[in-house]
């Protein structure tokens, strides 16, 4: 891939442009400029550059943010790179805007499934093959415990972890700090966790390896290995829904608001910045609402309860 330096002078005379030119808002000019350095970020990762990125590789970046984010997310994310596209197909850095071909739906927007605590629990109890079949039953349970997104939760070092205290404190989106917090019962699945995983390294020559959750190989768990292992999980479960990593975080927010959580607890837990953002997982509640005000509000008690 070209330098840095090459990007990093595509990403600012870009924005001085939708700034300057097209009067866009600094909200959006900024958003736009996290959205850019994601995506040059994933090319990075992937040895692609501008010239030979293709409508194919646009194509598996709108399903690697699928895996992450909300429909409106990504429906942003898209346009920002579409824009960018077309800026560096003016400037003749691109001889295509291969995003002009993403098609960005104006279907209403749904958040994605969630579970009930029924699902969960058969989902912690189904249990692959050998070291994978562990770590993906580890990894369920880890992101619906401490509500993480997958690719803080991919990021996870061992010596993060604060076992005394059951916590990791992790860098974010926008680069925001917070801890996420592992239950009595995750610890435990930990502990067996590391034992398999101690093994593979062991076996691979690699004892040095950081992350938490590896490869069979030996090394960290790609990002791209998340769709694989929630489709074929899903798929063995026999689920039609919706079934994804972020998923399992709208049932960790869900859940926590179902019983009882304040709502700026729950903002905190995610790391949400705007407590907007995390309002949307209030939608699934409603029959937890329902039961508080039946059991709260005067009017709602049934006979009974009035006489006695």
């Amino acid at each position: 891939m070209e330098s840095s330096v090459h990007d990093d002078d595509c990403l600012a005379l870009f924005l001085s442009y939708i700034s300057s030119e097209r009067k866009l808002s600094q909200h959006t000019v900024t958003a736009y400029g996290s959205d850019i350095e994601e995506f040059m970020q994933y090319m990075a990762l992937r040895g692609l550059t501008y010239e030979d990125f293709s409508l194919h590789d646009a194509r598996d970046y709108v399903r690697t943010l699928k895996l992450e984010w909300a429909e409106k997310s990504v429906k942003r994310k898209i346009s920002a790179v579409r824009t960018f596209f077309g800026f560096l197909l003016r400037r003749g850095i691109v001889a295509d805007n291969v995003f002009s071909s993403i098609s960005l739906s104006q279907g209403s927007f749904h958040l994605p499934s969630v579970l009930s605590e029924s699902e969960v629990g058969e989902l912690l109890s189904y249990m692959g093959k050998g070291f994978d079949g562990e770590r993906d039953h580890f990894l369920f349970m880890f992101l619906y415990n401490t509500g993480a997104r997958i690719s803080e939760a991919l990021g996870v070092d061992v010596d993060m972890i604060e076992k005394g205290q059951r916590r990791i404190r992790i860098r974010g989106k926008g680069g925001k700090v917070r801890y996420i917090f592992l239950s009595p019962v995750t610890m435990d699945a930990l502990e067996e966790y590391l034992k398999a995983r101690a093994k593979v390294l062991e076996a691979k020559g690699n004892a040095q390896e950081k992350a938490l959750f590896i490869s069979s190989r030996g090394n960290r768990l790609p990002f791209s290995s998340a769709h694989v292992i929630f489709t074929e999980v899903g798929d063995a479960l026999g689920w039609q829904k919706e079934f994804t990593p972020h998923t399992l975080r709208h049932t960790y927010a869900t859940h926590l608001l179902d019983n009882g959580a304040d709502i700026r607890v729950v903002q905190a837990l995610l790391g949400h910045e705007s407590i907007s953002t995390t309002q949307i997982y209030t939608h699934v509640s409603r029959s937890g609402l329902h039961k508080v005000y039946d059991e709260c509000h005067p009017h709602a008690r049934g006979e009974s309860d009035e006489q006695s």
